[in-house]
């Protein structure tokens, strides 16, 4: 720090990056204050300076005050890195300790407690506060924390399907169960027994019992707002077992996008989106959301997008100009068994992948964005979307493709929509007959020169053009 900054240092007072103080008073309080600096994000201590910013200067042994210092320093732990310098402003000395911010994953006390620097003020971090400060640093990480559980509310079934995975299906036959957990590090055994947090999200008898925020809840609305539900499941199994069955339900309640190329009369059928998307982004709400939360993971399926939130904001060292291109890891040992599983990699590939994958589809880019402590993800389909299967329940699959080429043609003869279902003549004519009794087309002139068109109502009800 040159001369220019230090006195805009001292002009500006104190804050959450500077304390002055008149003299070395108490050594206590500079250990404090080196504690606070060290959790937040650095600051200096300026010396021969009162509160009022009066430059006083210190009439003093420099070296021993220097020792005092690192005497104050020494009190904390882990040891924080300082630096000091003398300065001398209008023929006064003053000293000014600079301490560096800690490392993403340490984090300092004194004196047994977590001190932090808010504004101008030295704070004692106790319950909540703390939790939350040491969950920030990754130092307090649910999947790790030891649970009440015993190895009967485990499901060895649960257990020998994940060895399967990694290919040891034939690991339990030479050892037991507490082996594999110990191993794994999903349990310790010092004495007794303690299964890890990660044991029973993965492979409890009754994992919701245990935590209930362990659920993730699948809703499709009718409209773009969240208002007429059409459709909800909430799973509270293991994460595997939620995973699959979030994926199944979703792309049960998506439509489809129908082509038909101009030189083939038969459709072709197109994901609303990239199922390799979704499950990418289910994945990783699983594998990073904050389990301290008692909040769900939530999946809203509109009309026109898809939003994925999880509880969990941007995680400490990673800023949000690298999201996607660094991975940090929120529960690491629920990210290990993920990848054992080949859920993910490991190498802060799936959020590029995701945006190729929608560019691909020819889709808008994932929207990801930090809203509170929610991480919400946000995909979009493409405009106009048809979905026949939710508007004509009581129509096979062949009337549905009729409706889809009507949508896009106006007009169909039979012999066409025989084309394009691969049926024969005589059940195209029933189909249409019936399609004519449901109400939903309407047949213009006879014999060779027939053809069929959307009733009025239907084609009002899909917006299309007569």
């Amino acid at each position: 720090m040159d001369k220019e900054q230090l006195l805009k240092r001292i002009e500006e007072g104190e804050s959450e990056e500077v304390e002055l103080k008149e003299s070395c008073s108490s050594n206590s309080k500079i250990s404090e204050t080196i504690c606070a600096f060290a959790n937040t994000d650095g600051g200096y201590i300026i010396f021969g300076v009162t509160k009022n910013r009066e430059i006083k200067g210190l009439v003093c042994d420099f070296d021993k005050f220097q020792q005092d210092i690192s005497n104050a320093k020494q009190n904390i732990r882990s040891s924080p890195t300082i630096s000091s310098d003398i300065h001398t402003i209008n023929g006064k000395k003053i000293l000014v300790v600079e301490v560096q911010r800690a490392t993403d994953k340490n984090a300092h006390t004194f004196q047994g407690c977590v001190w932090v620097r808010v504004t101008s003020t030295n704070v004692k971090l106790e319950g909540q506060s703390l939790i939350d400060f040491l969950k920030n640093r990754q130092l307090l990480c649910f999947d790790e924390q030891d649970s009440d559980a015993t190895l009967d509310d485990l499901e060895i079934k649960k257990v020998q399907s994940y060895l399967s995975k990694r290919g040891q299906q034939d690991y339990l036959k030479s050892k037991s169960l507490t082996d594999f957990l110990v191993s794994n590090m999903l349990a310790k055994s010092n004495g007794k027994m303690k299964i890890k947090n990660s044991a029973i999200l993965f492979f409890a008898k009754e994992p919701f019992r245990w935590f209930s925020q362990n659920e993730i809840r699948v809703v499709r609305f009718g409209g773009t707002d969240a208002v007429n539900v059409i459709a909800q499941r909430d799973f509270k199994q293991d994460v595997i077992e939620d995973i699959e069955q979030t994926i199944d339900f979703i792309r049960e309640n998506l439509s489809k996008r129908f082509v038909i190329p101009e030189d083939s009369p038969r459709r072709i059928e197109i994901e609303e989106y990239p199922m390799q998307v979704i499950r990418e982004a289910i994945v990783n709400a699983v594998a990073h959301r904050d389990y301290f939360s008692y909040d769900s993971i939530q999946v809203n399926i509109f009309p026109d997008r898809i939003e994925i939130s999880n509880p969990g904001s941007l995680p400490r060292g990673l800023v949000k100009e690298y999201f996607g291109k660094r991975s940090v890891r929120r529960n690491p040992i629920t990210y290990r068994l993920l990848r054992d599983c080949n859920y993910v990699e490991g190498l802060g590939t799936g959020i590029p992948r995701m945006i190729n994958e929608m560019r691909k589809a020819g889709l808008k880019d994932p929207e990801f964005n930090f809203e509170g402590d929610f991480f919400i993800v946000y995909l979009r389909n493409a405009k106009g979307n048809i979905r026949p299967i939710e508007k004509f329940k009581d129509l096979n699959d062949r009337q549905i493709n009729g409706i889809v080429y009507l949508q896009q043609n106006r007009t169909i003869k039979s012999k066409t929509y025989a084309n394009i279902n691969s049926v024969s003549l005589p059940s195209a004519l029933k189909d249409l007959a019936e399609m004519i009794r449901f109400g939903y087309l309407k047949k213009v002139g006879s014999f060779r020169g027939a053809y069929y068109v959307l009733d009025e109502k239907t084609a009002e009800k899909l917006k299309v053009k007569q």
